[in-house]
């Protein structure tokens, strides 16, 4: 932990939550009870405090960044991330938020609930009337449960079935990546996916992954219509898709003779994507953790029948270089 993000920290921390806490004793407190972090972890700390710094208009993204998790990072008890991002967000949560936003941003109640129980804060003695609560999420249910006599229904429209044909994925071809001058683990890259606007900006937490001269001058595949947000001040498009194990990180490789813009898909999914994703339906997320590669380098989605094949619209595979059986993001 830097001694800059120590210092926020532990400072927030006090002076937002707890009572006549000594800053620098809730440092000492905290710090041997944070989480060790993987590098990949690390990474995904950088971004998430970024979106932090812009709520509350970033709560949606934050809110589904949040989905399915105990704790922002996929660890099991609060990291400094968590710590952070509460001690920013309780304030506007707390005093100014309305029931519907409760109810549409419940991902972020339920987890600054979690916070707020974990046995971090409360070795703190914190002032529990500063809390988020969670009442109007509860008191909601109880007024459905209290209306008296049947109420007629309206239709349901039947979901969209959720596959990878929503997702646009696309050749891009690096011009120019730069280390982000705000925050050591992002490049910021100018990538052209084909788009009549030019090229977009695309920041990826992979500086300690890929050496930056080998961020130059070649092509990627990218997810093209993820909601763009902002990380340290820098509006990021678009993703870089990576294959990753535990120990390496690494671009996978388009097709031979592609160029920017070119589509790929899985086969059986050559459908129209989304022109961008709802971050509260959670389509990504719902379909990634099935992207993976094979024991031929080949980037699949699995099925309940069987792998499929990402390719262009020739058949062409797209690979990883190196790693086999990873999982690709």
């Amino acid at each position: 932990m830097s001694d800059a993000a120590l210092n926020l920290l532990s400072k927030t921390f006090a002076s937002a939550m707890l009572l006549n806490a000594d800053p620098d004793r809730v440092a000492a407190a905290i710090q041997k009870e944070l989480p060790i972090l993987t590098s990949e972890q690390e990474a995904k700390q950088t971004e998430v405090l970024a979106l932090s710094e812009n709520f509350p208009s970033s709560a949606s993204e934050l809110n589904a960044a949040l989905g399915g998790k105990k704790f922002i990072l996929g660890t099991d008890k609060p990291s400094l991330a968590d710590l952070i991002i509460y001690a920013r967000v309780r304030q506007p949560v707390a005093e100014n938020w309305s029931s519907e936003e409760y109810k549409s941003n419940a991902n972020i109640i339920l987890w600054a609930d979690r916070i707020q129980k974990s046995e971090i804060l409360r070795a703190q003695k914190p002032d529990e009337s500063a809390f988020i609560s969670t009442a109007a999420l509860g008191n909601k249910e109880k007024k459905t449960k209290k209306e008296k006599g049947p109420k007629p229904q309206p239709a349901k429209k039947e979901a969209a079935p959720i596959t990878p044909a929503l997702v646009d994925l696309r050749v891009g071809f690096i011009q120019k990546a730069v280390k982000h001058p705000d925050a050591d683990a992002l490049y910021v890259s100018t990538i052209e996916m084909g788009d009549s606007t030019g090229p977009r900006t695309v920041c990826s937490g992979l500086v300690k992954h890929i050496p930056l001269d080998e961020m130059q001058q070649r092509y990627v595949v990218v997810v093209a219509n993820l909601k763009p947000v902002t990380m340290r001040g820098i509006r990021s498009e678009a993703m870089v898709l990576c294959a990753a194990n535990e120990e390496k990180v690494e671009l996978v490789i388009p097709p031979d003779g592609s160029k920017a813009g070119d589509k790929v898909f899985f086969e059986g999914f050559d459908g129209t994507p989304e022109p961008q994703l709802n971050p509260k339906k959670k389509i990504f997320e719902t379909l990634q953790p099935n992207f993976t590669t094979n024991e031929k380098l080949e980037v699949v989605f699995k099925t309940e029948q069987g792998s499929r094949l990402l390719i262009n619209k020739v058949g062409k595979v797209v690979l990883a270089p190196s790693l086999v059986s990873a999982e690709v993001r």
